[in-house]
C-alpha cells in the first residue's frame, strides 16, 4: 500500500480511483464502487430490507451533495456494503498522499496480499467523512449501528481466548457466569449475520441477560478502579504494586474487557432489533438514535480506562526484563498454553486496541539529538528509559554527569588518606532533558531499579550557568526551589564532546524563565537615578509614616 505518484498526477488519480472507502467507525468503512472487488469480505448493512434501503439512499444523497465519490465513476457508483479492515491496513491508508483541498487520501490498497486497487480513503476523523455523515441526517444512526455490528469480529475473539487462563484461575466464581454470557451473545450475533438482520426472535435469546451483564460490569469496573487508584502514585509505589499484583490485575482486566464487550454487544443487538422493525414508532427512533450515540462513547471510555492499567503493566513487564534479564512467568497459574506475563499483557493490549480500531505499538526507541557519553550511546540506559518515560515523551538530551551533592571519596584522596593528594568523585549519574522536564538519577538507580530519582519541570528553571575549567566543567541549574549542580569529567570538555556540553546548557537555558508572580518592582530602581532623588524619596516616606501614625 502506498501513494507514489507526484503531486501533478493526484487529481487524475482521484478521478480514476476504482474504490472509495468512507470510514464510519474505527476499522469499518462503507465501500463505494461499481462492484465489490474479488476476495473482499463485504457485509450487508444487516438491518432489514427497509432500513438497508434507507441507509443506501441516504448515503447516495449525502455523497452526491458532498461531491465525495470520484467523478469518473459517475452515476454507476453505489454503496456496496461495509468492509472490516484490520488496524495495520488502516494505518497504511493514513500514510497515503493527501488531497489537501478535499481532505482525503489517495493510494493503492492491498487486501490479504491478493488484490490491489487505487483507492480514495476518507478517515472517520477527517473533514470529508464528517461532511458526508452530517448530510445523512437521521439515517446516520442506522449506519452507525450497522457499522458497530460489523466491527464485531469472531477472529479477534479467538485470539484473546488464549489469554484468559489467569481469569479462570483467580476469579473462578465469575468465570463460568461471564463466559456463558459472552457465548450466548456471540451466538446471537452469529445468528444475525447468517440471517442478515437482527430479528425479534434473535434478540429474545439475550433480552433477559441485561441485569446479569450490568452486575458483572459493575463488579469488574470496581476491581479495575481499585487498581487504577493504587497505580496513581509515585514510581516506587507503582512499581511495588505492579510487582506484587500483576496476576490479579491481569485477571481483573480480562474480566473487565469481557464484561464491557458483552454489554456493548448486547446494546448493539438491542439497537439493531429496533432498527429492523418496520413498525417502529417515533419514540423507537429516538431510542435507537440515543443508543447509537451513547453506547459507543461509553465503550471507548471503558476501553481507554483498561488500556491505562494494561500499558503501565506492560511497561513494567518490559522494564523487569531489562533490569533482570529474564521474563516474568505466571507462577502457579501456568497451563499447557504457558506464556509469560509480557506475552499475555501484550496480547490483551493488542485485543483492546483492535476493539478501538487502533494498532498496538511498543514505545518508539529513544534517540536523543544531544548526547554527552564517554563511549558509544548508553544502549542499556536508553532501553530502560524507553519504558520508564511516558510512551510519547521524547528524550532531547542525555548526558553522563556527576552529582556533587552526592559525592563519595576516591581511595587516595585527601578525605581518605588524611591530606594526601586526591579528589572527591560525585555519584555517576544521568542528566536527561525532555520537552517538559529535566531529570537526574544515579546510573545505579536507573540501570538497577529503573528509578528516576529527581525530576524537575522546565517551567521551574530560572537560570543556567556553565563553568569550564582546565579539567572538566560544572553546570549550575537554578530552579524555583533549589540550586542543582552537576559536573562533567575531563573527557567531556575535549573535542566534539565540548560542543555537546554547551548544547546541553543552551537547551536548559532556553527554558529559563521568571514568571510574573515572582517578579518584583521597587521604587528605588524605578525612580531614583541621583543622590538628591534618594534624599527626596526618603524624606517623603518619613512624612507619610508620620501622617499615618
Amino acid at each position: 500500500m502506498g501513494a507514489n505518484e507526484d503531486n501533478s498526477s493526484l487529481e487524475t488519480q482521484a478521478v480514476e480511483a476504482e474504490l472509495t472507502l468512507l470510514e464510519v467507525e474505527p476499522g469499518v468503512a462503507v465501500l463505494f464502487g461499481k462492484a465489490a472487488p474479488e476476495g473482499w469480505d463485504v457485509e450487508p448493512f444487516g438491518l432489514g430490507d427497509s432500513s438497508d434501503r434507507e441507509i443506501v439512499d441516504a448515503l447516495s444523497d449525502a455523497v452526491g451533495a458532498a461531491n465525495f465519490v470520484a467523478q469518473g465513476l459517475g452515476g454507476l457508483v453505489s454503496a456496496q456494503g461495509l468492509v472490516r479492515l484490520a488496524p495495520e491496513p488502516i494505518q497504511n491508508l493514513r500514510t497515503m498522499q493527501t488531497i489537501a483541498k478535499d481532505g482525503y487520501y489517495l493510494g493503492t490498497l492491498t487486501q490479504g496480499g491478493k488484490f490491489a486497487a487505487s483507492v480514495r480513503w476518507a478517515p472517520a476523523a477527517g473533514a470529508q467523512a464528517a461532511t458526508v455523515l452530517d448530510k445523512m441526517g437521521p439515517s446516520l444512526a442506522l449506519l452507525a449501528i450497522s457499522a458497530q455490528l460489523t466491527a464485531i469480529s469472531s477472529k479477534v475473539d479467538e485470539n484473546i481466548e488464549l489469554t484468559r487462563d489467569v481469569l479462570k484461575a483467580l476469579r473462578e466464581d465469575h468465570w463460568n457466569r461471564l463466559g456463558g454470557l459472552c457465548d450466548t451473545i456471540a451466538g446471537a450475533i452469529d445468528e444475525a449475520r447468517t440471517v442478515g438482520t437482527v430479528t425479534s426472535r434473535t434478540f429474545e435469546r439475550v433480552k433477559h441477560l441485561e441485569d446479569s451483564l450490568r452486575e458483572e460490569r459493575r463488579t469488574f469496573a470496581g476491581y479495575l478502579n481499585k487498581h487504577l487508584k493504587k497505580l496513581d502514585v509515585d514510581y516506587i509505589g507503582r512499581r511495588d504494586y505492579l510487582r506484587d499484583n500483576a496476576e490479579i490485575i491481569i485477571a481483573d482486566a480480562q474480566g473487565f474487557i469481557m464484561a464491557e464487550t458483552a454489554y456493548y454487544r448486547y446494546q448493539m443487538l438491542r439497537a439493531a432489533e429496533i432498527a429492523a422493525d418496520n413498525d417502529r414508532t417515533a419514540g423507537d427512533d429516538e431510542l435507537m438514535r440515543l443508543l447509537a450515540r451513547k453506547v459507543p462513547v461509553e465503550r471507548r471510555e471503558s476501553m481507554n480506562r483498561v488500556t491505562r492499567a494494561l500499558e503501565q503493566l506492560n511497561a513494567h513487564c518490559h522494564l523487569a526484563d531489562k533490569l533482570s534479564g529474564r521474563r516474568w512467568s505466571l507462577r502457579d497459574l501456568r497451563s499447557r498454553r504457558s506464556s509469560s506475563i509480557n506475552q499475555t499483557v501484550s496480547a490483551m493490549i493488542e485485543y483492546v486496541d483492535r476493539l478501538r480500531g487502533a494498532v498496538y505499538e511498543r514505545p518508539t526507541e529513544l534517540r536523543p539529538s544531544i548526547t554527552v557519553v564517554k563511549d558509544d550511546a548508553p544502549t542499556r540506559a536508553l532501553d530502560i528509559l524507553r519504558w520508564v518515560l511516558a510512551p510519547e515523551e521524547p528524550l532531547l538530551a542525555l548526558a553522563e554527569v556527576s552529582q556533587s551533592g552526592l559525592a563519595k571519596a576516591i581511595p587516595g584522596s585527601d578525605v581518605v588518606s588524611g591530606g594526601a593528594p586526591g579528589r572527591l568523585m560525585g555519584t555517576a549519574s544521568y542528566l536527561g532533558i525532555t520537552p517538559t522536564r529535566f531529570f537526574l538519577t544515579s546510573q545505579s538507580a536507573l540501570t538497577g531499579d529503573g528509578n528516576i530519582e529527581r525530576s524537575v519541570p522546565l517551567s521551574e528553571v530560572r537560570y543556567v550557568r556553565l563553568r569550564t575549567g582546565k579539567k572538566g566543567a560544572s553546570l549550575d541549574i537554578i530552579t524555583r526551589d533549589k540550586d542543582i549542580s552537576v559536573s562533567f569529567e575531563d573527557w567531556a570538555t575535549e573535542g566534539a564532546h565540548d560542543d555537546e556540553v554547551r548544547r546541553v546548557a543552551d537547551l536548559l537555558m532556553a527554558a529559563a524563565n521568571l514568571p510574573e508572580e515572582e517578579q518584583r518592582s521597587v521604587p528605588e530602581l524605578q525612580q531614583i537615578t541621583t543622590r538628591s532623588q534618594l534624599v527626596e524619596v526618603t524624606a517623603g516616606e518619613r512624612l507619610l509614616a508620620l501622617a499615618t501614625e
